[in-house]
């Protein structure tokens, strides 16, 4: 039977203390804590560490919202990129897997959309994570309607990731529309709107 080596060992601790910190987070987001109010002893307390041992993987709760983002940029990624890139499957359906993406991380969904409006880092990387979707989005209209020049396909990109990224978070933080419906009206603008 094989042993892990100590650097093994040491990997498996190491990810999963950070696994912990950022799990402890999500939970004290969703139970209603604002992130601008959220504190690190409230963090560490929740995940049985100490603040010491919470410096050591992150700078700050900032660091730690971030490396929460990466985790729903790719899920966002892996639900958009193959329709985004090659066409593959159905543009509601995967529409709908960015929902469910958005829904499976909501409470880092508020929180990155809430601290991005005081926080000069997170709003970089927000703006930083829907520009990955606009750019891919352009090739993907200007590959469906080649008479459109770039300033034009540029634009309507950025105006469907954002008009997308608005109503998803919207509407996973307070649903008051029919799910069916928003995804049948968003999938429609995105269809005519790549391939008319």
């Amino acid at each position: 039977m094989a042993t892990l080596s100590r650097r093994e060992r040491t990997d498996a601790t190491r990810q999963s203390t950070e696994a912990a910190l950022m799990a402890a987070t999500v939970e004290l987001l969703g139970e209603g804590t604002p992130f601008a109010e959220l504190g690190i002893e409230q963090i560490v307390r929740k995940a049985g560490f100490s603040r010491p041992t919470f410096y050591s993987y992150f700078r700050d709760k900032r660091e730690l919202i971030l490396k929460l983002g990466e985790v729903l940029r790719d899920a966002v990624a892996a639900a958009a990129d193959p329709w985004l890139t090659s066409g593959q499957g159905m543009v509601r359906e995967t529409l709908q897997g960015v929902l469910e993406a958005y829904r499976a991380n909501r409470e880092t969904l508020a929180a990155i959309t809430e601290a991005a409006t005081y926080d000069q880092e997170v709003q970089a990387f927000w703006r930083s994570f829907n520009e990955r979707f606009a750019v891919i989005a352009t090739e993907r209209i200007a590959a469906g309607v080649p008479a459109l020049d770039h300033a034009h396909a540029a634009a309507r990109a950025y105006a469907l990731v954002w008009m997308t990224e608005r109503s998803f978070t919207e509407h996973v933080a307070d649903p008051t529309r029919d799910e069916d419906a928003l995804l049948d009206e968003l999938a429609g603008v995105w269809q005519r709107a790549t391939n008319p």
